[in-house]
């Protein structure tokens, strides 16, 4: 399960940010303990221990080059600064309480039928959202810039978690949900998963029932889509 920025040290989490900062983010970057030490206020030898445990914690990917460390953010490094922004975002910024979106299906790669049927994610949709998803998910690519950048905000907010977990065979990466009418019609949940076969533009859908043949739709056809963002607007849905 991957940590909260909760969960860390405050001085840790701050050595974080500052790689952040520099650009570790997007590439390996190249700074010694000491010259990282005097942007932090701290010693070297404080430094030298905040990469270890860094690194231990799986947050960051080191390796040595002469006297200089190089370093990169990995993507639980990543994902503890993305929740971290999400938080002071909604504490700063006034969340919507839902968008709408407009996107065209189109036929997927198939996966999405398979990880909807794996019982530790389908129980903890059945627990969070309310039912019991049909094994599919249906595939809406958007096209404007505006709402693609919807689509990525998205991904600072909250929503409903869904936890990662680990079997016999290997690890299940954790996701969220955001609770989401179709066409006015039907009602089911946009999965973000930390990993996706898709790009930006892509929402995956679930529900209780078979979406396209519910809604007669094919590949091509628009669909509208009104998300609910805020906890508010979501626990309100619920009720």
């Amino acid at each position: 399960m991957t940590l909260s920025f909760r969960e860390i040290k405050p001085s840790i989490l701050s050595t974080l940010l500052e790689l952040l900062c520099l650009g570790a983010k997007s590439k390996p970057i190249e700074i010694s303990t000491s010259e990282l030490g005097k942007r932090l206020g701290k010693s070297q030898q404080s430094m030298s221990k905040h990469i270890i445990e860094l690194e231990k914690l799986g947050l960051i990917d080191v390796t040595y080059r002469r006297r200089r460390t190089v370093i990169k953010l990995t993507e639980n490094g990543i994902s503890i600064l993305l929740s971290l922004y999400s938080t002071l975002r909604e504490v700063f910024e006034e969340v919507p309480n839902i968008i709408e979106l407009t996107g065209t299906v189109f036929s997927g790669l198939g996966e999405g039928s398979y990880y909807v049927t794996i019982e530790g994610y389908r129980k903890q949709f059945i627990k969070k959202l309310g039912f019991d998803p049909y094994p599919g998910t249906l595939n809406v690519r958007l096209a404007s810039i505006m709402e693609k950048r919807q689509r990525k905000a998205l991904e600072y907010y909250s929503g409903i978690s869904i936890e990662g977990f680990n079997d016999e065979y290997r690890t299940y990466g954790g996701a969220k949900c955001f609770p989401v009418i179709i066409n006015d019609t039907v009602e089911g949940a946009i999965v973000l998963t930390k990993r996706s076969l898709y790009d930006e533009s892509v929402l995956e859908i679930i529900a209780p029932v078979n979406l396209r043949a519910k809604l007669n739709l094919r590949d091509g056809d628009k669909v509208r889509l009104k998300v609910y963002i805020s906890e508010k607007s979501i626990n309100s849905k619920s009720d």
